[in-house]
């Protein structure tokens, strides 16, 4: 499982980054890999994404986010090859976009679930819960 922590801090890091380089992420994600984020303040339905729609969301967020950053609370073993992650994240709003204001702060309690497969990512489920958002 070690192995496992390395490849989500990797994961993380290069999310933190907001690399957008394909080549990069060939290193954690599986070719067959699948991000499901659940509806939370910004995403109002379930989102399924494969290896493209990753990097589109992740090039998305560079348009946004300035400086996010992860904050680890909790990393759990499961069964299966499965991890359980829980961190804080927030970064700084570049450009206005919706409820969020340029110079704001954006924050949030993240629960993340792993699968490996072949020692790498092969489904990864987020479920975010936002600190207010001053209106």
């Amino acid at each position: 499982m070690n192995d496992h922590f390395a490849v989500i801090n990797s994961y993380l890091a290069l999310s933190a980054a907001l690399e957008i380089n394909p080549a990069a992420y060939a290193t954690v994600f599986h070719p067959d890999i699948e991000q499901i984020e659940y509806p939370n303040l910004l995403t109002r339905t379930t989102q399924h994404r494969g290896f493209e729609d990753i990097l589109s969301n992740i090039r998305a967020g560079r348009e946004i986010l300035h400086n996010p950053q992860f904050e680890q609370t909790k990393m759990h073993a499961g069964t299966d090859d499965c991890v359980v992650l829980e961190t804080r994240w927030h970064a700084t709003i570049m450009n206005d976009f919706g409820l969020l204001v340029r110079g704001g702060q954006v924050s949030a309690q993240f629960c993340m679930i792993f699968e490996f497969k072949d020692g790498l990512i092969l489904r990864h489920r987020t479920y975010r819960c936002y600190d207010p958002i001053a209106e």
